[in-house]
């Protein structure tokens, strides 16, 4: 805003320049944490911008805080893989919290859907992009609706960037991206 309002007095800032002209663009903030989506989300009202957030898929421990938010979240469905218990003496090392999140993560989108929060899927930090699907997949046996997991694909990441009017369906006129 201070730069904004700098106009005809010869001070140059490419980078505040770029920023403003960029403002009206929907705003993505990288939280990947429950505290850091609450943290992003203070930020967001002492400046008066609702953020988009791309989580870190642990936001089922926090509802009624994400739901505070009045946010729409970016969740990936890259679930912690089974922890290795085969040999007693390590078995301590694994919290009771790192095998809650292990059994709970993949509740994550049907606990936001069901708590009324919107969101759309991100196959970020999957190391293999092939497990979007089996991941996706997953979500829905564990009480996501289907119809939400394909909104969540397809029509909502439109809508959150404002490109509904080409892309997020099938249908004539629209850019012919299926990813």
């Amino acid at each position: 805003n201070w730069y904004a309002s700098l106009k005809g007095t010869g001070e140059t800032n490419l980078t505040l320049r770029a920023f403003n002209a960029n403002s009206n663009l929907p705003q993505i903030f990288e939280a990947n944490d429950k505290w850091n989506i609450l943290r992003a989300d203070a930020v967001g009202d002492e400046f008066g911008v609702q953020y988009l957030f791309k989580t870190g898929g642990n936001e089922y421990q926090r509802l009624e805080e994400m739901r505070g938010t009045k946010g729409k979240f970016i969740v990936p469905v890259n679930y912690p893989q089974a922890f290795d218990v085969s040999d007693p003496a390590s078995n301590r090392y694994i919290s009771t919290a790192e095998l809650k999140h292990w059994e709970l993560a993949p509740y994550n989108l049907a606990y936001l859907h069901n708590a009324g929060i919107e969101f759309c899927i991100t196959a970020s930090g999957l190391e293999d992009k092939g497990q979007l699907l089996e991941n996706i997949k997953t979500a829905v046996e564990n009480g996501l609706p289907s119809n939400i997991a394909l909104a969540a694909l397809t029509t909502r990441p439109a809508q959150y960037l404002n490109a509904q009017t080409r892309v997020g369906s099938i249908l004539a006129g629209y850019d012919a991206n299926l990813v």
